[in-house]
């Protein structure tokens, strides 16, 4: 058997949420996941329809009602598990799920469930920075020297606790080339990440280049506007608010105790926040993020300010915290997350506000996210054919 085929044996969790709540539920969907060669199957049927398990999904009602801070009741699509699959075969019944080597000590999966959530760790950090904005308390056009007059002690492997102390100090003068804004969009020209010293590769805000270390420094610039570590005003600004109570961005003892392990023996072990990446989260804990940003129209206009360029052949372009897919009828809000072990996918419609968050402790999770928008939200995306998702 070749390796691609073993791969394909491994058990995959994945939790999903599909938002608002869906007219007639009776829709009958399918979803298949094929790979070249093998030809494996993923199917989901009745994708819609409550109360029903059909082949590896267990769906449920709305989970929560709608109210004034949350006017976009949430469905719940649920737990599910790829089972073992062999080339050219389909999953037909629920059958017990089969763990992988690296989860079989995984927790059953349930609602509750919480995945790493990898760079789905943005939006939350924008979230914060853009209500900031709307008090008055940050200007996005600010050069970030304004808010770190002292400079900025930059750590060198921020993923490696054993080499915390390898620090380079930004000076003043280089953030005060870097406007606020651009750390959002990621046009600051700062690197993803980088074990060496932080120095922006062009002139801010001319071209797009994914940076997860200009996140990291926003974090430094919110702690330093509000006087609070980045985690108390996540938890004051986002958690509390929204009701995102299985969420968190280290790993406690309550969130260990849910986790569901990633399919990596390099996973990663998060012990203190990093705006970038390290939220603990559950698909229905984000989807509540998705539908208060829905829900906020002075927030959402915000978001979608100003936009650069990612790829304009495939419509993307990227605003203050998302990405943006632009097609002939529709513009879509998105954002992919990948951490050793995990793959995550969240998308919304902004004319339907249709949606999905997917989470999956897989590596090989990704290719879920295409045929789950298909069915969700119809549309040709080019952003399944973005070069840097996977």
């Amino acid at each position: 058997m070749s390796d691609a085929a073993k791969k394909t044996r491994e058990a995959l969790s994945v939790a999903g949420f599909l938002l608002p709540a869906w007219r007639g539920l009776d829709r009958r969907a399918t979803i298949n996941n094929q790979r070249e060669g093998d030809r494996w199957q993923f199917g989901v049927e009745h994708l819609l329809q409550p109360g029903r398990w059909r082949r590896s999904w267990r769906l449920a009602q709305p989970t929560f009602p709608s109210s004034a801070a949350n006017p976009f009741p949430l469905s719940l699509v649920g737990s599910a598990f790829a089972r073992q699959a062999t080339p050219s075969s389909r999953l037909e019944s629920p059958a017990p799920p089969r763990w992988c080597q690296v989860a079989r000590k995984s927790p059953p999966i349930q609602p509750e469930a919480v995945y790493q959530a990898a760079s789905l760790t943005k939006p939350v950090t924008a979230f914060v920075a853009l209500n900031l904005v709307r008090e008055g308390r940050l200007d996005l056009q600010a050069p970030v020297s304004r808010y770190l007059p002292d400079g900025y002690k930059h750590r060198q492997h921020p993923f490696n606790p054993q080499k915390a102390a390898l620090v380079d100090l930004v000076p003043a003068s280089t953030l005060a080339q870097i406007p606020v804004a651009t750390l959002l969009n990621h046009s600051s020209g700062l690197p993803n990440w980088t074990s060496g010293k932080l120095v922006p590769a062009f002139e801010p805000g001319t071209r797009w280049q994914y940076s997860g270390e200009g996140y990291v420094l926003l974090q430094t610039v919110i702690s330093a506007v509000t006087g609070e570590a980045y985690e108390t005003c996540v938890s004051k600004s986002v958690f509390q608010p929204i009701g995102m109570r299985h969420s968190a961005l280290h790993l406690t003892d309550n969130i260990r105790e849910r986790l569901v392990n990633g399919s990596s023996r390099s996973q990663l072990v998060f012990s203190e926040a990093n705006a970038a990446a390290s939220l603990y989260t559950t698909a229905e804990d984000y989807a509540k993020l998705l539908s208060a940003l829905l829900a906020d129209t002075a927030l959402l206009e915000l978001t979608l300010a100003k936009p650069i360029a990612v790829d304009p052949a495939l419509g993307l372009t990227w605003g203050y915290g998302w990405g943006i897919e632009t097609t002939n009828h529709d513009a879509y809000l998105w954002h992919w997350g990948n951490n050793p072990g995990y793959r995550a996918f969240a998308m919304v419609s902004l004319s339907s506000r249709n949606g999905f968050v997917l989470f999956t402790n897989s590596a090989d999770g990704m290719p879920l996210a295409a045929p789950l928008a298909q069915a969700t939200i119809p549309a040709e995306h080019g952003v399944f054919r973005f070069s840097m998702l996977g």
